[in-house]
């Protein structure tokens, strides 16, 4: 059975402060985070790509052991739609690089716009540019990449299917790498990211969990539903429902009241 890493979409959010931070003493909230979960997946890459600088005190911050994902910076999938952006991508894995060599990168994450249909010719062509040594999880939302082509492509290149719980693709447990990765975004009436997900809904995630587990070395897993402290609260509690025990490093904390 791999190893399965549940973390959040991010970890900097005020609204966390009384519910998962406390009020009073968590000035640095990514070494706070630590205390609770193995794994982050750091979406501010997707808006700015930071001074390298930052990866490094990402580094110093975390236990040896901890693992970020990151996003590919919007400027390659949003607005140059994966064509062209060798130069982008060359600089994003530069600033990787501190966060690999450390052995703390679980993989970088490709979120792509509902915009790009699958053209098989674009997309292996972009595949090819990605830097080599890197694992890297490509997450869809249009229907189209869902063919059998687009699978067999991920499967070629060793790219991770991102396995999603959101309203515009179904649920597809696809294995397409040496490891899953997983997202739960939430179904929210306008913004999908507000929602709560009840004990009910994660319990029925632990039978699939399970599968991935079963199928290959790690899967990461990801909670999206930022708001009011949601993803905090999710993950901690389908980590518990798949009996996974608190990081080695971390001494048994709870969340704020």
């Amino acid at each position: 059975m791999g190893a399965v890493y549940i973390g959040t979409s991010g970890w900097d959010y005020p609204e966390w402060v009384g519910r998962f931070y406390p009020k009073r003493g968590a000035s640095d909230r990514l070494r706070f985070y630590t205390g609770f979960f193995p794994i982050v997946e750091v979406n501010s890459t997707f808006y700015r790509l930071p001074p390298v600088s930052v990866a490094e005190s990402w580094v110093r911050r975390t236990p040896r052991e901890f693992r970020l994902a990151l996003k590919f910076p919007q400027t390659i999938t949003h607005d140059k739609l994966l064509v062209g952006a060798e130069t982008e991508i060359a600089e994003f894995a530069r600033f990787l690089k501190p966060i690999q060599e450390a052995g703390k990168l679980a993989a970088a994450l490709v979120q792509l716009p509902p915009s790009i249909r699958f053209e098989p010719a674009t997309v292996r062509r972009f595949y090819e540019s990605l830097p080599a040594g890197i694992p890297i999880a490509v997450e869809p939302r249009e229907r189209s990449w869902l063919q059998p082509e687009s699978k067999e492509l991920l499967k070629e290149f060793r790219l991770a299917y991102v396995v999603v719980d959101e309203p515009l693709l179904p649920i597809d447990l696809t294995v397409t790498a040496p490891f899953s990765y997983v997202r739960w975004h939430g179904h929210g009436k306008e913004i999908w990211y507000d929602y709560t997900y009840t004990r009910e809904e994660l319990q029925a995630w632990t039978p699939r969990v399970a599968q991935l587990r079963g199928r290959t070395e790690v899967v990461y897993g990801f909670f999206n539903n930022h708001f009011r402290g949601d993803a905090a609260v999710n993950a901690r509690t389908i980590s518990e429902l798949l009996a996974l025990p608190p990081p080695p490093w971390a001494a048994a904390g709870k969340l704020v009241p």
